[in-house]
């Protein structure tokens, strides 16, 4: 073999093997670049689904007991009836707001056949009491104490007020963020049945 002949056969060698270097550099590539784009996808799918319960979820079930402690109230016992389902706390002033309104319509609701329920998330029921005897309005409609946030947290609720508008099949029909009007309460009311 001569010398320009050797210098070729390495040549053609050293080529094959950047060829093959780089099919394999691809090959890598191509796999780290579709993993990624699985794991962007899969964060993107948690981000969308982030625990909070929307319109068309199954309303979850709970046990509480009243502000009192005399009562316990199970979501799902109350199935076949129309729901608004109010979390609030003593720290929000829309809260505060819609607690008159709420009550000065709740016969109307029991007369419609919709339920309604106040859950109090995270706090005492000494500091709930205080808050509801400073109110100065008498409430008739079930205050619910979720003391651990167990509720809060099943339903997946960042905001204060929401209600839940729940038909009979303890399906959530609507979410509604924001404070209770009159013409809201009602407007959710013939929703849930």
């Amino acid at each position: 073999m001569t010398k320009d002949q050797n210098k070729d056969d390495r040549m053609e060698q050293a080529v094959a093997k950047k060829k093959k270097r780089s099919f394999w550099r691809l090959m890598i590539m191509t796999v780290v670049l579709f993993a990624g784009a699985i794991t962007v996808m899969q964060l993107f799918d948690q981000a969308g689904n982030d625990g909070r319960i929307e319109a068309g979820d199954e309303a979850p079930n709970f046990k509480l007991v009243t502000l009192d402690g005399s009562t316990l109230y199970e979501r799902d016992n109350y199935e076949g009836k129309g729901m608004l389902l109010n979390f609030w706390g003593t720290f929000c002033e829309p809260c505060k707001k819609e607690m008159p309104v709420v009550q000065e319509n709740y016969a109307t609701l029991q007369d419609m056949g919709v339920d309604f329920w106040a859950v109090n998330v995270g706090e005492t029921p000494l500091r709930v009491d205080n808050f509801i005897n400073d109110l100065g309005v008498g409430l008739d409609y079930p205050i619910l104490m979720d003391t651990k946030s167990e509720v809060e947290k099943a339903y997946g609720i960042y905001n204060l007020p929401v209600t839940f508008v729940i038909d009979g099949e303890g399906n959530v029909i609507e979410k509604y963020e924001g404070e209770l009007t009159k013409e809201k309460l009602m407007e959710l009311a013939e929703k849930s049945l």
